[in-house]
């Protein structure tokens, strides 16, 4: 199998996977808020007058946070059923300044140096080539403009970062990799992407919320439970896994990254 083939078998269970599972993510408290959407505003230097992109918007909520500050957001993402609720969503949430288009993160369908501000939120762990999507995105920024990139990370340890993938991947397929911070560096420093701010979030998932929103067949979510709470005591500390009264898992958490990075 030829590496464009394999790119394209996973992009096809990226979309067979948002594609049923697209209202939940468009309700899930995790994608709609947290602290982390709210710093990507703060540090994002909008004004009016600016043109957006936000990349594999899934439901929508970081294209709604930004939408009041901008003169218009092109609103992206590759599964055209998601991109569909992603759009009602945001309309009927008054939004008037979104245009929706579907688009693959590593071939953008649109002109060099098109955009002020590019937005990426929890999607780039499911891109195939993520260096490719990010020099994707550095061809469509404007010179002076800010990639703002948010996405689950991969502890520096090794058996953490293991541990970290196995799950995300078990939970649903097309999972491709949480990168470390040094990855995430590298990848926009490989770009040109100057990286002005760099912050770190915890985020904690009730289990059965968390394997719900994915589908995740019962009897690999009992078996994913049980991997969890029979990892080592330096795993569970680490990911604060907590489990109920009843021996089952209750939650567990997990890091994530925001990148603010400025093309020359």
């Amino acid at each position: 199998m030829s590496n464009t083939s394999g790119a394209d078998e996973k992009k096809a269970q990226v979309q067979d996977y948002f594609s049923r599972t697209a209202e939940s993510y468009v309700a899930s408290f995790s994608h709609r808020t947290g602290s982390d959407l709210q710093r990507l505003i703060e540090i994002g230097e909008w004004h009016s007058q600016q043109q957006v992109l936000d990349i594999a918007t899934g439901g929508g909520h970081t294209a709604l946070a930004v939408s009041p500050h901008v003169a218009q957001i092109m609103v992206t993402d590759l599964t055209p059923l998601m991109l569909e609720k992603a759009r009602a969503f945001l309309l009927s949430q008054g939004v008037t300044n979104a245009q929706f288009q579907v688009a693959d993160a590593e071939q953008l369908p649109f002109p060099a140096a098109s955009f002020d501000r590019v937005t990426c939120r929890i999607a780039a762990h499911h891109f195939p080539n993520v260096t490719q999507a990010i020099q994707e995105v550095a061809r469509v920024l404007k010179p002076g403009g800010l990639y703002l990139m948010i996405d689950c990370m991969a502890p520096s340890d090794p058996e953490l970062d293991s541990f970290d993938n196995k799950i995300e991947k078990w939970r649903h397929s097309s999972h491709e990799r949480s990168y470390t911070a040094e990855e995430w560096h590298t990848f926009f420093k490989e770009a040109a992407l100057l990286v002005e701010h760099t912050q770190f979030f915890r985020t904690k998932h009730n289990y059965d919320n968390w394997t719900e929103r994915s589908q995740l067949p019962l009897h690999e979510k009992l078996a994913l439970e049980r991997f969890i709470l029979e990892s080592s005591p330096h795993i569970q500390r680490y990911f604060e896994v907590t489990p109920r009264a009843d021996g089952h898992l209750e939650s567990f958490s997990n890091d994530f990254i925001l990148l603010k990075g400025r093309k020359a």
